[in-house]
């Protein structure tokens, strides 16, 4: 029998994977590395300024390449939490990524839940993958209840939790208020993973 502690070290051991998308393009998943650094913070700048579901604007994302190599550092360090990336034929796609909510005893069974991808790459199915290998992974991790949060409006995100068994839980109304003063509200959403 394998005991917890093991269980989280397989977990965050992941060990990339290719999977096949629906549009017939290759996918790997696999978690960043110190050399992503770059990469990654150019992303957060791009996506941010793609879709208003982020809770950033491009010129929030003020870390360093140094800041985001220490965060790369700690993540894969964490047995706790996980990043994975994903890369269509060999072009950076989007990532994902689980942490713990708390450390305190009544709430280290929750983890939270984060996704996004560049614009050019939704639909073709790479937000499925990532999620099912992430969330597969929190639950070897030992944890019993993914969450996150989405935007109201972002039917596609929505739906796309919804149909890997999240369930909405609650509204925080005008969750984000934008630059032309209009407001967009937060859905609470749910997943038991045991």
């Amino acid at each position: 029998m394998t005991s917890s502690r093991e269980r989280i070290e397989n977990a965050m051991n992941y060990q990339e994977k290719t999977v096949l998308l629906k549009n017939g393009n290759t996918c790997l998943i696999r978690r960043p590395e110190e050399s992503d650094a770059e990469m990654l913070l150019e992303y957060l700048k791009v996506t941010s300024g793609e879709t208003p579901y982020m809770i950033r604007e491009p010129e929030e994302v003020r870390t360093s390449a140094e800041e985001e190599v220490e965060f790369i550092r700690k993540n894969r360090e964490d047995p706790r939490a996980l990043m994975l990336l994903a890369f269509v034929d060999g072009v950076f796609a989007g990532s994902c990524s689980f942490g713990c909510i708390s450390e305190r005893n009544r709430m280290r069974h929750r983890c939270t839940v984060g996704i996004s991808l560049y614009r050019e790459f939704w639909g073709m199915g790479i937000g499925t993958a990532l999620l099912e290998a992430l969330l597969s992974a929190a639950g070897a991790a030992g944890y019993e209840q993914a969450e996150l949060e989405a935007v109201s409006t972002n039917e596609a995100a929505v739906g796309l939790y919804k149909k890997l068994g999240f369930d909405v839980t609650g509204t925080l109304p005008r969750a984000f208020k934008y630059k032309d003063g209009t407001y967009a509200d937060f859905l609470f959403m749910v997943k038991s993973l045991v």
